[in-house]
């Protein structure tokens, strides 16, 4: 019998984390198939055009496991202007969670098992932090591209070429649209196309409206029209776009207050109860069965903030 309840913790744990990762593979997926829609826009251009894949934005050098692990992390490789915190804090953050882990898991379960919680926990920080800063990044480069847009619709109208619109950009657009075209501008100066230097800009930051634009200039240079005419279309799409989803955002301010007061709850109800009986909760730290049952509670905690986040994500996500 005690066999059994000594097994119930990491069960529930390894439960925990399938659980979990089906949930991120839940998230990731309507991101994932946009973007393989755009990938594959590009490649039939590509191929119609008759042009020869670009080594510059291929994968990540080095070998594969490194590339794998970079895109498990979500490290912003070729985004250096994307980083809030200095990446060696980020680094040494999660080297830290891991070991503090292990130390305090090893305390009540397995050394494998320790392990295995230890490098979950920095793998999720640092995922976390640097997934939080390419969002934010890319939630930027979003919400500035209709100014841009229109920058090069007043440019083209004037009579200017498209390298020059790109080079305005560059020079009157705040950050980080303007070093994102500055990137363009000098890509242009050494021969590239222009929808190419905006591929490679899509490439970068997997902001989709950047393919979007690309192909609009690849199609208008190769077919003719309007240019004006079609990239304005573009900027009020993109902001329609930005406009449903603060709307989105706003409506569920509600269900966010919602689950604020619910994942604070617990931790509200622990800190009365500590403040009213001093030693009540004294089992839960002193007694191998009580530590076993706050693991079991905290990680249904997490679970829930998690199940939380993704459903308003999901709802709130056009």
């Amino acid at each position: 019998m005690t066999m059994h309840i000594n097994l119930l913790v990491p069960v529930l744990l390894l439960l925990v984390v399938f659980i979990g990762a089906v949930f991120a593979l839940l998230t990731d997926r309507r991101g994932t198939r946009l973007l393989s829609r755009v990938d594959a826009v590009v490649a039939r251009q590509d191929a119609a055009s008759g042009r020869s894949p670009d080594i510059r934005a291929g994968d990540e050098p080095g070998p594969r496991i490194v590339r794998w692990l970079l895109r498990l992390l979500r490290v912003p490789v070729d985004l250096p202007a994307a980083h809030v915190i200095s990446p060696r804090l980020v680094w040494a953050a999660g080297v830290i969670a891991a070991v503090a882990t292990v130390l305090l898991a090893s305390r009540h379960v397995q050394l494998p098992l320790a392990i295995g919680a230890g490098l979950l926990g920095g793998v999720l920080l640092l995922r976390t932090v640097f997934g939080w800063e390419q969002s934010r990044y890319r939630k930027l480069l979003t919400r500035q591209l209709p100014d841009a847009i229109e920058l090069v619709v007043s440019a083209t109208r004037a009579g200017l070429p498209i390298g020059e619109a790109f080079r305005a950009i560059a020079n009157e657009m705040p950050a980080p649209t303007k070093g994102e075209f500055g990137r363009v501008v000098n890509e242009m100066s050494l021969g590239v196309a222009p929808e190419d230097a905006l591929l490679a800009v899509h490439r970068r930051t997997r902001v989709s409206e950047y393919a979007i634009f690309a192909v609009t200039i690849g199609v208008q240079a190769k077919t003719g029209g309007r240019l004006a005419e079609i990239i304005q279309t573009l900027a009020e799409t993109v902001r329609q776009r930005l406009a449903l989803a603060a709307r989105a955002h706003a409506l569920s301010s509600e269900a966010r207050f919602s689950a604020a007061v619910l994942a604070s709850l617990p931790f509200v109800g622990g800190v009365m109860m500590r403040a009213i009986q001093p030693h009540y909760l004294d089992p839960l730290f002193n007694d191998p069965r009580g530590t076993r049952m706050l693991i079991i509670g905290a990680s249904g905690i997490v679970l829930g903030i998690w199940s939380m986040r993704l459903m308003i994500v999901q709802a709130t996500r056009g």
